[in-house]
């Protein structure tokens, strides 16, 4: 973008030859930094080698005790199929191929247990969906017992003769390249390059957004243990998400020309709660909270969440009152709702756990339990969606909420995200992760928590944030012929 910038001034400018003098010597200072970034990166390569491959070691040790064991060796834990993307040279017997299939096989037997246990429909035969249940699970455990019996015979044959991801010189040399790829792929940004990195080593495809729901476990482990054993110096040479302590939030006006249309108007409501929190120990971008206010609400001071977060800044009832707003509306059937929907979700791990417990000799008492439990959760499901939608209707028609007043909204909102900033020290990451789930979640799993929504919400900020980031240099690049 630097140079298409300066490439159009240049055009119009009557000094054009200074000014592309001016271009080639910040290209040239671009990629003296870059390679700068790359040789420094290297040199923290051995630390994200150790803790990657404690991890992958750790894990394959797991996997194998509990079952989910898919054919992944090596210190790069790798299935053979990316070991062979990787040139790598690895047997596939028909050992392999046969787990392969009843894996997939069991995954779609699951799916018929799972729609035996749901559906409604009227029986032809009294207790038809409960022996459905029964023959389906029996077949799905015996399938999946196959499945890993035979990957099990996969791995007794396996040596480092035949089997290349058991090299472990070679391996460390492909740990390293696909080390350095993912640092250049993400910006050195050091989630999204660990986040590349797993999804590279697990044939994952997820685009431009490397940080998912799969890999966040590998990547808090090892960003952690970063954290805590890198020198200062080498932290700095990688992007963390991070807001350092009493950092400027945009000093200059730069941020207001990246909001454009109708986004412009919560600019008069947004700074005097900017100048409220001017001391902050880690201030919060306005751009951020603009990305965040996007992602919570695309900007509609009326939008209520299925579960009843509402406004701008989407604030549920009882975090809008421990931040002291005072016009909230709670019926006691709120309240009803939630514990509804916790009622629900435990309900619905007690079918899936029973399903899996099924055995010859008990299947027809577990399939009838089972069914019963996710029946009574869709029973659940049912009343609490209901009860969410009476709850939207009334907060709408009363009006009176003062989650939806864009004012109210953006200063509450604001000052629970600042609260989260300073709680998370400045990580960008975690304090949108606590926003989204609670910062007792980020607590539970030491870091960006694995659930889809809050992963995807992370994402989608962070980007609409560098979005808003590009925006604002270009207008004060334009500006400042």
């Amino acid at each position: 973008m630097t140079e298409k910038i300066f490439y159009s001034q240049a055009k119009n400018s009557k000094r054009p030859v200074f000014l592309v003098i001016f271009v080639f010597l910040s290209v040239l200072f671009e990629t003296a930094c870059f390679l700068s970034l790359t040789s420094a990166a290297r040199a923290d390569h051995p630390l994200f080698r150790k803790k990657i491959i404690e991890y992958n070691l750790e894990n394959l040790k797991k996997s194998l005790s509990d079952g989910s064991y898919r054919g992944e060796e090596g210190i790069l834990r790798i299935n053979p199929e990316v070991g062979r993307s990787f040139g790598l040279k690895v047997p596939l017997d028909q050992n392999y191929l046969e787990a392969k299939a009843s894996f997939k096989k069991a995954d779609q037997l699951l799916k018929e247990v799972y729609s035996a246990m749901t559906t409604r429909g009227k029986e032809k035969v009294q207790g038809e969906h409960v022996k459905r249940i029964g023959r389906k699970a029996l077949e799905y455990n015996d399938t999946l017992r196959f499945a890993r019996e035979r990957m099990m015979k996969v791995r007794s044959k396996s040596m480092p003769k035949t089997d290349e991801r058991l090299d472990e010189r070679l391996c460390s040399d492909l740990l390293d390249g696909l080390i350095k790829e993912s640092f250049s792929k993400t910006s050195y940004n050091l989630r999204d390059a660990l986040g590349y990195f797993y999804n590279r080593c697990q044939g994952l495809d997820h685009g431009s957004r490397p940080l998912n729901s799969e890999n966040v476990k590998f990547v808090n482990h090892v960003f952690n243990e970063f954290i805590k054993k890198a020198p200062v110096t080498a932290m700095n040479r990688y992007d963390l998400d991070r807001r350092a302590k009493n950092e400027g939030s945009n000093p200059d006006l730069r941020w207001k020309s990246a909001l454009e249309g109708s986004v412009s108007r919560y600019i008069a409501f947004l700074e005097p709660v900017l100048k409220k929190h001017k001391g902050d120990r880690y201030p919060v971008d306005p751009l951020l909270f603009v990305a965040l206010m996007r992602q919570e609400s695309n900007f509609n001071p009326r939008d209520v969440s299925r579960v009843g977060a509402a406004g701008l800044t989407q604030i549920m009832p009882m975090t809008a009152e421990n931040l002291g707003m005072k016009n909230i509306f709670i019926p006691p059937y709120f309240r009803e709702a939630g514990e509804i929907m916790a009622r629900e979700r435990m309900l619905r791990r007690r079918a899936k756990a029973i399903i899996r417990e099924i055995t010859g000799k008990n299947v027809a008492g577990h399939a009838r339990r089972a069914r019963k439990a996710m029946q009574e959760s869709l029973d659940c499901k049912a009343r609490r969606t209901k009860l969410f939608a009476r709850y939207k209707r009334e907060l709408l028609k009363k009006d009176a909420d003062d989650r939806l007043d864009p004012r109210k909204a953006i200063e509450h909102g604001f000052k629970y995200f600042s609260r989260m900033m300073n709680m998370q020290k400045g990580d960008i990451s975690l304090a949108l992760a606590s926003y989204n789930a609670g910062p007792h979640r980020v607590k539970q799993y030491k870091g960006v928590p694995p659930f889809t929504e809050t992963v995807g919400f992370r994402n989608r900020v962070l980007r609409y944030y560098r979005d808003y980031l590009r925006k604002a240099k270009m207008y004060y690049r334009e500006g400042s012929k």
